[in-house]
């Protein structure tokens, strides 16, 4: 009877360990599509065998571990491509919207130059008519608030990457919060010498996310704990401690901090990665460089005409002042660009007031080809700021869907090796269900000669 009984024990433990594995098994199908998941393998371990008379009888099987499948180096490969992924994409917006603003082609700056030195060249022909200077005084206009309206977008693009700044700082701390949790419970878990599968495949999603906005880089520690730090090393989750990142805002301009306890940190843009360091890229260094250009042009523009314009004379003989009013500096010039005067009698087109005079409208007007900015003309020099931006978004076009494209293979490779198979999951669903089969039909037996002994004992 003893050893009917331990093969009764035997049984059991198949029947159940076979039906743990189905369960396992039906796991992996239920998440298949489930971001993040990661397959589940049940380990089966043998009972210790027991001595029975002059050899040993195995007591029999159980899942001793449930194993979770993972590539710590392409974990490692995904996590690197995400940040470059996320400092590209985030770029790809405020760039589009600043090539759109700084273009060159019908109704853009370029062009309203053209139409100012063409309402000049007009003037020069018949330099006392009334619509040829009424032309030229509007031209000026038009130039001025074409100066201003590319500044004021140029300054609605800070205002919309500030926005998005703040926007994205709550889910990060969402996200470094839940990872200290994790954390916690995986520690807790895992010291029990329990599987902590579903958190870990969680917080793997969280440390991607983190990755990709903020540029996180992560270390696992001997308990299990992973360690989150930005870029330049400073801790952002350690343990279950999670360090905030709050936005401080001076003014409309926006600026990020780490606060630990009591104590606060300047972000810097060198300090972070990802989305935050794309945006900070193109707010912080491409968008000034643009500005600072572009009013570079506005004062040598203002500037040159002014020079010219207050060599000649006005229709009624008085001597003629600036056209534009004189930018104070360089800084702001752009957006401060505005008409001196507002009378057509005002335009100088000549250097005396004879009729017919046209050579102050000439002088002006050979300024559309000196080369007054370096090597450059206005239009030129207009295009090299068009073309710096084109060619930086045209860059982070191609780089974003590179790298895009480089981590879907990464991702791909990942559902390969780690991810949930249908194929192989249905073949193990038959082998387990065999196995439980089989299982039964022993326990059947095995009663029936447990039958047959009681019957003989009768």
């Amino acid at each position: 009877m003893g050893g009917l009984n331990a093969a009764l024990n035997s049984g059991r433990t198949s029947l159940q360990t076979n039906q743990k594995a189905i369960e396992i098994t039906g796991l992996n199908v239920a998440n298949v599509n489930t971001e993040g998941y990661s397959r589940q393998t049940p380990y089966l371990t043998p009972y210790p065998a027991l001595a029975f008379g002059d050899y040993f009888i195995g007591t029999g099987v159980t899942v001793g571990s449930v194993k979770r499948s993972h590539d710590v180096f392409l974990a490692g490969q995904i996590k690197d491509k995400s940040r470059e992924v996320g400092l590209e994409n985030s770029m790809l917006t405020p760039l589009a919207e600043l090539e759109r603003v700084i273009g060159i082609g019908e109704g853009s700056l370029a062009d309203e130059f053209d139409q100012f030195f063409d309402a000049w060249r007009q003037l020069s022909t018949n330099p006392g008519g009334e619509v040829e200077r009424q032309a030229v005084l509007q031209r000026g206009e038009l130039i001025g608030r074409a100066f201003s309206t590319i500044y004021r977008e140029i300054q609605q693009s800070v205002n919309n990457i500030n926005t998005t700044i703040t926007s994205k700082v709550d889910g990060v701390n969402l996200a470094l919060e839940e990872v200290a949790q994790l954390n916690t419970r995986i520690s807790a878990l895992e010291m029990t010498g329990q599987d902590a599968n579903s958190d870990r495949d969680r917080r793997d999603v969280l440390l991607k996310i983190l990755a990709t906005s903020i540029g996180a880089t992560t270390f696992e520690t001997s308990t299990g704990a992973a360690s989150v730090q930005l870029p330049n090393g400073m801790p952002l989750v350690e343990m279950g401690k999670a360090n905030q990142i709050n936005a401080v805002f001076s003014g409309a301009d926006v600026s990020l901090e780490l606060s630990f306890g009591t104590t606060t940190l300047p972000l810097e843009r060198n300090a972070l990665g990802g989305e935050f360091r794309g945006l900070y890229e193109v707010r912080d260094v491409m968008i000034p460089d643009v500005v600072h250009r572009l009013d570079a042009l506005a004062f040598e523009f203002a500037t040159r005409v002014n020079d010219a314009h207050r060599e000649g004379m006005e229709l009624n003989g008085g001597q003629a002042g600036n056209f534009f009013e004189q930018p104070l500096a360089v800084a702001d010039a752009s957006s401060n660009l505005r008409m001196a005067i507002s009378s057509t009698s005002q335009i100088a087109a000549g250097e005396s007031a004879a009729p017919g005079d046209n050579r102050n409208a000439l002088a002006i007007l050979l300024l559309e080809q000196e080369q007054l900015l370096g090597n450059d003309t206005f239009v030129s020099y207009y295009g090299k700021i068009a073309s710096t931006v084109g060619v930086e978004a045209a860059r982070n076009r191609q780089a974003a869907q590179g790298y895009k494209d480089s981590l879907v293979q990464l991702e791909n490779m990942r559902d390969g090796i780690d991810g949930v198979s249908l194929e192989e999951e249905m073949i193990n669903l038959l082998k387990y269900q065999r196995g439980f089969e089989a299982s039964a039909r022993f326990l059947s037996t095995v009663d029936e000669m447990m039958a047959t002994l009681m019957t003989l004992k009768r």
